[in-house]
């Protein structure tokens, strides 16, 4: 019985900071894509479509994404990657 409470407790102060969470905030480091060095893990400059496995955003539509069609991302495709990630801004 005595498990059931702590566990009960643990649950109560975790729901408790998750509603007390900045929804912008949150909501932004969701859809935050990673710096593209990140993701180049070789250095070579581009991020391959196994590289982009890391970031299963990227990785599902790395087809869409590599606008030239060699099989790489460059930055300037990345770039656009970041830009539609982002959720869109209401005004």
């Amino acid at each position: 019985m005595n498990a059931v409470r702590v566990a009960a407790l643990a649950a109560l102060l975790v729901s408790a900071t998750a509603f007390g969470a900045d929804p912008s905030t949150e909501q932004d480091s969701k859809n935050a894509l990673p710096e593209f060095s990140t993701l180049d893990a070789n250095g070579d400059g581009a991020i391959s479509n196994e590289e982009s496995r890391e970031q299963s955003w990227v990785a599902s539509r790395f087809g869409e994404l590599d606008g030239d069609k060699n099989g790489k991302l460059s930055k300037d495709e990345y770039k656009k990657a970041i830009d539609l990630s982002k959720p869109p801004n209401p005004q």
